[in-house]
């Protein structure tokens, strides 16, 4: 419909106002032009959009249903659906998408949009499908092979992401795109192709806080400590609050033995996120190292209190009752650990080492044979289980020698 010249001029003021990011000053106007003509769709939808950029989403939704109500179109229900999504109405959103799709079939946005949704709703197998139609209209829209790349990742295809995010770049160098393949790479554990990605991405996003923080896991991942120190700090001077990158250099620290500064990063790392059960517990080796014995116990049996379910926990906590001598209490620890992770070799010894220092060798040769099971290459399995079998056969030859002397005293 045609509009009145007031409206008009309402409305090309308020398109200007857009153009120059004045968002508030473009939703007085366009209100403006629908008060002087209240059919006019092309100010609704607009002052919607603007109500979008503010994230009055509830307005915009408002706005958009008006416009649906005077002329249903794919992109009044496309907006709306974008709306919903920002409330976290996925249902909702999800039956807009298709209603926008209805009435046009090839709406690429639409597509890709309903399969971010899907996403969002942990229906990774449907997003991959909406991507696909996506894709097959038009083979480049990269945002597409990205948001697929995704779902993939998800799904643990790891060849079939690596695949997607590489047409995504070859499209649009995103730093998220590269970020993304990057993790993909590190996860398949080759770290020198993560570490370019992650580079990648810093050089198109400088401050790109995970990248740096990612980037600095690689290094850690291939002994490169003083590389990650440096990614690591470099992440915390951009977020101070960046508690993944404090707790990641506090790991960083211990490794290389400042269990002093690593500490600090964990306490630091715990006033951003007071709950994290790992910080927790990595802050407790550290005082361990440092001789603050009743203190690392104290904080180690906090996070199991937070993460009862956290095998390496009772395996530390266990590893600390054995220095102390506390054996019984360190085999209940490992036993809890087993029974929550039964591949560890490790554990399995530790447990047949405390047994033996008891004096329960059956108990302890037959945890040492679980963890050759397990890892026949383990020498410290290996060597113990030797020393159990001559403890025990010392242990037979003395009762043996002692029976004897009991029947040559009667």
């Amino acid at each position: 419909m045609s509009m009145p010249s007031s409206a008009r001029q309402y409305f090309s003021g308020a398109l200007r106002a857009s153009r120059r990011g004045a968002s508030d000053e473009a939703i007085g106007l366009f209100s403006q032009a629908i008060t002087a003509a209240p059919g006019c769709v092309a100010a609704l939808f607009n002052r919607g959009r603007e109500y979008d950029s503010l994230g009055r989403h509830a307005e915009a939704i408002a706005d958009y249903t008006r416009c649906i109500e005077r002329e249903p179109a794919a992109d009044f229900y496309y907006n709306r659906a974008l709306a919903y999504r920002h409330l976290d109405d996925f249902i909702v959103a999800l039956a807009d998408y298709d209603r926008a799709i209805a009435l046009e079939a090839r709406h690429v946005r639409a597509w890709n949009n309903r399969g971010n949704v899907l996403y969002l709703m942990g229906d990774f197998a449907a997003a991959l499908e909406s991507y696909g139609t996506c894709l097959s209209i038009d083979r480049g829209f990269a945002p597409a092979w990205y948001n697929r790349g995704c779902a993939h990742d998800e799904l643990g295809s790891y060849s079939r992401a690596l695949e997607d995010y590489t047409r995504s770049l070859a499209l649009e160098k995103r730093p998220e795109a590269y970020y993304n393949r990057a993790l993909v790479f590190r996860k398949l554990k080759e770290h020198a192709r993560a570490i370019e990605d992650f580079s990648a991405a810093i050089a198109l996003n400088p401050v790109f806080v995970k990248a740096l923080n990612n980037r600095a896991n690689a290094y850690a991942d291939m002994q490169q400590r003083s590389r990650a120190l440096q990614d690591y700090c470099e992440a915390i001077v951009i977020d101070p609050g960046c508690a993944d990158a404090l707790y990641n250099r506090g790991l960083a620290y211990s490794a290389v033995c400042d269990f002093e500064q690593a500490v600090a990063d964990f306490t630091q790392a715990l006033e951003h996120n007071p709950a994290d059960a790992d910080a927790i517990g990595a802050r407790a080796l550290a005082c361990w190292r440092l001789g603050r014995r009743q203190e690392a116990l104290d904080e180690v049996s906090r996070a199991l209190e937070l993460r009862p379910d956290s095998a390496l926990l009772y395996y530390n906590r266990a590893q600390m009752f054995a220095d102390e001598d506390r054996l019984t209490e360190a085999i209940d620890d490992y036993t809890c650990s087993l029974g929550l992770e039964t591949c560890s070799a490790q554990a399995w010894n530790d447990r047949g080492a405390a047994y033996a220092a008891l004096g329960d060798y059956n108990r302890a040769i037959g945890d040492f044979n679980r963890a050759l099971e397990l890892e026949p290459g383990c020498g410290d399995a290996f060597d113990n289980r030797a020393a159990a079998l001559e403890q025990r056969r010392r242990h037979f030859r003395r009762r043996k020698e002692a029976s004897s002397f009991r029947r040559c005293g009667r």
